[in-house]
């Protein structure tokens, strides 16, 4: 909230996905961006409010491979900047993060930085009293996963068509204040995002994966673990749950369960129950891995 005596406020997001870059690189860029926007979106940002900014951090400029994967992920960039309308009004470019000299014992050696590019993204919502945090808020809510979980290898495809649609419908249901929780899947898929939403709001829940939008012969661990974009997860008070659905109803989504009133967050698939854990456990794996990183 940057001017005091208004309730406009900015949101700020950001994204990267460097290993994608192993893969394909036009993909590694498009997937940043998809998230960086995701990411905004989810919190309250409007679309029609929403700018770019690119860091490019590359090695080996001069390497025809390096600058032919350097255009890619450029062409990514405006690809998705023209289809969600969200243009790039800065940026920063560090483009020979490389090092050349010797091991211990002589030898020459030669390190090179993944080529990779951090997305950030800024938005302004006019009202910051409708902002959407990501956890878990009260008990008996409906959880919906919006988007389609596909069986991707590697990097994810971008949907650009599918995916502002569904941003644009997130939009209108959080302007009517009609959404308990938001949260955008990003890196470990549904599953780290139901637990993040879990250990976040110290509520348990349970979903059924049998409703997820997904290939027929999808394993359990694709519907859990997928990266795919464009989806959020989100709960919903029941009493907001018809309007919700009849907003929602020209995008993909998926009832998959409630938010619980215990501490178990309980996975069922196939009629069987294949996670059922503890919140405290998960808050301690968290924190431990958390502090482990410091």
């Amino acid at each position: 909230k940057p001017v005091l005596n208004s309730n406009k406020g900015v949101v700020l997001s950001s994204a990267l996905y460097p290993s994608y870059g192993d893969v394909n690189m036009y993909d590694m860029a498009a997937c940043a961006i998809d998230t960086a926007i995701r990411n905004t979106i989810v919190a309250g940002g409007t679309l029609n409010h929403l700018a770019l900014l690119d860091n490019f951090c590359w090695c080996s400029s001069n390497d025809p491979k390096r600058l032919y994967q350097l255009k890619e992920a450029v062409k990514a960039c405006y690809d998705c900047a023209v289809a969600y309308g969200t243009p790039f009004i800065s940026g920063k470019d560090s483009m020979f993060n490389d090092f050349k000299g010797y091991d211990e014992k002589g030898n020459p050696v030669a390190i090179s930085i993944p080529p990779t590019l951090l997305i950030s993204g800024i938005s302004v919502m006019q009202d910051i009293n409708k902002t959407v945090s990501p956890e878990f808020k009260n008990a008996g809510d409906i959880i919906y996963l919006l988007g389609e979980t596909k069986e991707e290898s590697g990097a994810p495809k971008v949907d650009l068509e599918k995916n502002l649609k569904t941003y644009q419908a997130l939009e209108k249901v959080i302007r009517k204040e009609l959404i308990a929780s938001a949260m955008s899947v990003t890196s470990g898929g549904l599953g780290i995002a139901l637990a993040k939403a879990a250990v976040g709001g110290m509520l348990g829940c349970t979903v059924d994966l049998k409703n997820i939008i997904c290939g027929s012969l999808a394993s359990a661990d694709i519907k859990l673990f997928s990266e795919s974009q464009g989806r959020i997860l989100v709960s919903v008070s029941p009493k907001n749950a018809k309007l919700f659905e009849k907003l929602m109803r020209k995008i993909i989504y998926a009832k998959i369960g409630k938010v619980g009133n215990n501490s178990k967050v309980v996975i069922i698939e196939s009629g069987k129950k294949i996670i059922g854990t503890d919140i405290k456990k998960l808050h301690s794996i968290y924190h431990k891995f958390s502090n482990s990183q410091k």
